[in-house]
């Protein structure tokens, strides 16, 4: 097997998607970055520490999970199925060994909680698992979403994203939700509040 530096196709991948989420053509601008990228990156690798994962498939995974929908916007619907395949493409070209880029792409491809697809590796748990988790550390920018990118009104906004919370919550494992507890509980009593009001 041919040998690879991680630490250097590690940097690549992380500038490719760094260049992506800064390009006027991301539908969900910059802060995609720094407020979801980054974050479930930090939820991928300290769950596989916990659990004992492999990392650099997490951390890879975590980088391009969402590097389809940043790209292009028509990608968004199917942006897992997409993205595999970019990854795939993108790590095939950085002499990163056949058996991770299988396992990244798995990952990717079934890390999305609105989709009913098994996954069958820690790895692809994890994944899912880090995203969802972002949804609640990130509570911030998930209102960016919400009320500056989809340009939703207050209660309705706050409707749609409890939902979103709500599935996102159920696709966290048990190591996970201990993690988030309570920005999960005070998320969920600010968007209370707001969908109570008529």
């Amino acid at each position: 097997m041919k040998k690879y530096n991680y630490k250097k196709v590690r940097n690549q991948v992380a500038a490719l998607v760094k260049r992506a989420s800064d390009s006027p053509d991301n539908f969900y601008q910059e802060t995609v970055w720094r407020y979801h990228i980054l974050p479930v990156v930090e939820h991928s690798i300290k769950l596989g520490k916990i659990l004992k994962a492999d990392l650099e498939v997490l951390e890879l995974s975590a980088l391009l999970h969402d590097v389809a929908a940043i790209t292009d916007k028509k990608y968004i619907p199917d942006h897992h199925r997409h993205g595999a395949k970019m990854a795939g493409k993108i790590l095939s070209g950085l002499a990163l060994p056949e058996e991770k880029i299988v396992k990244i792409k798995n990952c990717i491809l079934n890390h999305r909680g609105s989709k009913s697809r098994p996954r069958l590796s820690l790895e692809e748990k994890i994944l899912a698992s880090a995203d969802a988790m972002s949804h609640f550390t990130e509570l911030a920018d998930m209102m960016f979403l919400v009320y500056g990118i989809h340009k939703l009104k207050t209660r309705e906004g706050a409707i749609w994203l409890k939902g979103k919370l709500e599935r996102s919550w159920k696709k966290i494992m048990p190591a996970g939700r201990q993690l988030i507890r309570d920005n999960y509980m005070a998320a969920m009593k600010i968007l209370d509040k707001a969908v109570i009001k008529k």
